[in-house]
């Protein structure tokens, strides 16, 4: 409804509305407007085809090794993360008249480590969704960049039910966005049946409060000391992740301890063809597990895959090429749970429970699986049944856990009662992923089968979790070998170079490309017109809402764009995008003459 100011003797109202004769407005919150378009039913939805039915009810727990994105960054997405050549017509197309919200979105929420406020957040599927409808209409090549993932825009959240986000349900317009946010359940809701969390130890509150930051941070406008901090952290990760792989190779035998006062750069290349020159160190034994669950219904774990590599195996074996002639003395394990024996992964991955190459699978019943998985973990047999310990001892050994994106799995074998991390002999965890992040200096993390096809290492029946298990181990074997091979020598600075100067080309081309139509654009204006006649400064008082009337002046200051400057008392925009002061009469917002594109606004203008 508009309410306006009545002039003598009015003609009779139709719907309680007045004639607005001198072209002030009135925001009405919820009132359908030519500026809410997020909330006009005509606006059709996008995707033609609707998501699938959701899997998860309100305040369940979201698979604790998915990825999401801030539905209110990813809002913004033409402005902040694509190349001014595009940006307007992507804006146009699927984000500034509503289109962005009249779609089928699955919505998360997360709350901050405060229990201020909650964090929206959408599957990092569905934004690859939105990527490929541009892609299709644009004839681009939009994806998810390693600095955009850096910067917040894709996360995943620690593995703890306090730390991971929930389900909220399903929204396919800005107003039933805007309901479900402003009835977010209570940090204390859990689904039906959830048992109590445990608590969060100080790293794990320090990394969430880091990942909220980051989130937040993407809704945001971007500023120098935000991509200082994001580099800094960077480079944490990236000390981390080298660190690890050192010692990787200490245990090995591939590397010596600098203890010994031996300079890194002194370090030669090993010899593939001889056994591993150095001691090993700490004598461990690798375990690597991979555990399958049923794609419908993560709580059901299907099968569990163990290999192991006992480091006394290796003395006086040389390892070959990337690792090869080690590979043999990998020993494996594949479980499969007699109760789902019949449920096989096909919808997203294609699963292969029956093709176990690497040994004979044993069904268990599910009660007895943590047995089965807990007796691996022992010395006397790791995955190796009735096997004996070289020369016979019984000694409690160091044991190193591995895996490809290692917590994942963790999770699941702590959801069946047994934690490998609470074992006294387990010295630390280690990431393959990560590993092969350190060798290809990068960013993003690859793929279990990518990391192969890079080492030519030949591979059969991925997605059961005794296969993957062993592959995760050559992987490892491969990227440890590898590495300690060619170190300080002048391939590998090749490799180096040949992959800076790849990027920094790539990079170069980018700005190139940026500066030129900037240029082309100055070099049109310079040789068209005469700059025409003086532009006066146009000052016009106009009306707000605000119950103290507030000034909301609207200047037009050569250009022809109209933009109005919002006092602090008048409004303007929250931090969520929604409106909540005066709008000048174009739908231009006062900063700088630029388009709101978050389309938040919430209330009708009429003129």
């Amino acid at each position: 409804m508009v309410v306006t100011k009545k002039e003598p003797e009015p003609a009779p109202p139709t719907n309680g509305q007045t004639e607005n004769t001198d072209r002030r407005f009135v925001w009405l919150q919820g009132t359908e407007s030519s500026y809410n378009l997020g909330s006009k039913p005509q606006l059709s939805a996008l995707p033609a085809h609707p998501l699938p039915p959701a899997l998860l009810q309100r305040s369940e727990l979201a698979a604790s090794h998915e990825k999401f994105t801030p539905i209110v960054g990813l809002s913004k997405y033409p402005y902040k993360f694509c190349n001014k050549d595009c940006m307007q017509a992507i804006a146009t197309a699927f984000f500034d008249r509503g289109q962005f919200w009249a779609r089928e979105w699955d919505l998360y929420y997360l709350w901050d480590i405060e229990e201020s406020k909650p964090l929206i957040l959408v599957h990092e599927s569905q934004v690859h969704d939105l990527l490929e409808e541009i892609n299709s209409r644009f004839k681009l090549e939009l994806k998810i960049t390693d600095s955009q993932r850096e910067e917040g825009l894709v996360l995943r959240f620690p593995d703890h039910p306090r730390c991971r986000p929930r389900y909220l349900g399903r929204s396919h317009t800005r107003d039933e966005y805007n309901s479900m946010t402003d009835q977010v359940p209570l940090i204390s809701v859990r689904a039906p049946g959830e048992p109590t969390p445990p608590s969060l130890d100080a790293q794990a509150i320090e990394d969430f409060r880091q990942m909220i930051e980051d989130a937040w941070e993407v809704t945001r406008n971007k500023t120098k000391a935000s991509k200082e901090k994001r580099r800094v952290d960077r480079l944490k990760k990236q000390k981390v992740f080298t660190d690890q792989l050192k010692r990787a190779q200490r245990y090995l035998g591939l590397r010596p301890s600098t203890l010994d006062g031996t300079s890194p750069t002194a370090i030669s290349a090993v010899d593939v063809t001889r056994s591993a020159p150095f001691p090993y160190d700490r004598s461990v034994i690798f375990i690597c597990v991979d555990v399958e669950a049923y794609e419908k219904d993560h709580s059901k774990i299907t099968e569990v895959g163990i290999a192991t590599l006992d480091t006394r195996d290796l003395m006086h074996v040389a390892p070959g090429k990337d690792g090869e002639a080690w590979r043999s003395l990998i020993k494996a394990r594949h479980f499969r749970v007699k109760e789902y024996a019949h449920l096989v992964n096909n919808e997203y991955v294609a699963g292969c429970p029956s093709s176990f190459f690497f040994g004979k699978s044993d069904f268990v019943p599910l009660k007895d699986l943590l047995t089965s998985v807990a007796a691996c973990f022992t010395p006397s047999s790791c995955a190796d049944p009735g096997r004996k310990l070289n020369g016979g001892d019984s000694d409690q050994r160091n044991l190193i856990l591995l895996g490809h994106d290692t917590l994942t799995d963790v999770k699941y074998l702590q959801d069946i009662g047994f934690d490998p991390l609470t074992l006294p002999n387990l010295l630390e965890a280690h990431d393959s992923a990560n590993l092969y992040r350190v060798w290809q200096r990068q960013e993003q993390t690859t793929k279990l089968a990518k990391i192969l096809e890079g080492f030519d290492i030949d591979y059969f029946g991925l997605h059961n979790a005794g296969n993957d298990a062993v592959y995760t181990v050559q992987s490892f074997l491969a990227i440890c070998v590898r590495e300690a091979s060619i170190r300080n020598s002048l391939e590998v600075q090749q490799i180096w170079n040949d992959r800076k100067e790849s990027k920094l080309a790539f990079e170069q081309d980018e700005l190139r490309s940026d500066i030129e139509k900037d240029a082309k654009v100055w070099d049109d204006l310079e040789a068209n017109g005469d700059g025409g006649e003086p532009v006066p400064i146009v000052l016009k008082k106009q009306a707000t809402p605000n119950a103290k009337k507030a000034s909301s002046t609207s200047v037009n200051v050569g250009g022809g764009c109209n933009g109005t400057f919002h006092p602090a008392s008048a409004g303007g925009r929250d931090d969520q995008g929604r409106s909540n002061g005066s709008l000048s009469h174009d739908g231009i917002d006062g900063r700088s003459g630029q388009r709101d594109n978050s389309d938040g606004w919430g209330g009708s203008a009429v003129w």
